[in-house]
């Protein structure tokens, strides 16, 4: 004869109603951590994003600005025409340098644009002793450079407008324009 002897043990109500408490509790610590989780990566993500937006709008005003002192600088070369003009830096997108090479600054610059207003600005010389000829210097040209930036996916916007005072004085000699051919 063989003998088997079982022993079962009684649980009370208050350790078995611990027991589910404490699995309860633990899948409410889990279901917690990841909410926590979930919100710091978005907010992390949020941050990534809007600094991804701030270097490209740091990357747009810099290029605005070399592209205002080019327009700056052509008209210190050669005086403005009329009160107000506007203009494009982009090219064709299929278009050619001279030497007959695809252009690839054509379409660098095609969502950038300016607007160049110019005005007299006239001078009294006042208790100022010069020896020179004051013709040239009577007056001043007040030359206002806007550059204008849309890619049609960021609001439009102005990321920078500068403003110089030209005198009449010529910058370049007759000769150094044709050489250089800046008529």
């Amino acid at each position: 004869m063989v003998y088997c002897k079982f022993e079962i043990q009684k649980m009370d109500k208050r350790k078995q109603n611990h027991k589910i408490k404490q699995s309860g509790f633990v899948l409410l610590e889990v279901v917690l951590s990841i909410l926590i989780l979930g919100i710091a990566i978005g907010a992390f993500m949020r941050s990534f994003t809007v600094s991804l937006a701030t270097a490209r709008r740091a990357q747009i005003i810099t290029t605005a600005s070399l592209l205002a002192q080019q327009v700056m600088e052509e008209y210190e070369v050669i005086p403005p025409q009329g009160n107000h003009e506007e203009g494009t830096f982009g090219g064709e997108e299929n278009s050619y340098s001279e030497d007959g090479l695809p252009d690839a600054e054509a379409g660098q610059y095609k969502n950038y644009y300016w607007s160049v207003d110019v005005e007299e600005m006239p001078v009294e010389y006042n208790d100022l002793p010069f020896d020179g000829d004051l013709k040239d210097f009577e007056s001043l040209t007040k030359v206002s450079v806007t550059i204008i930036y849309d890619d049609k996916h960021l609001k439009r916007f102005t990321p920078i407008r500068a403003v110089t005072y030209l005198t009449n004085a010529e910058k370049f000699t007759n000769a150094s324009k044709r050489e250089n051919k800046l008529y």
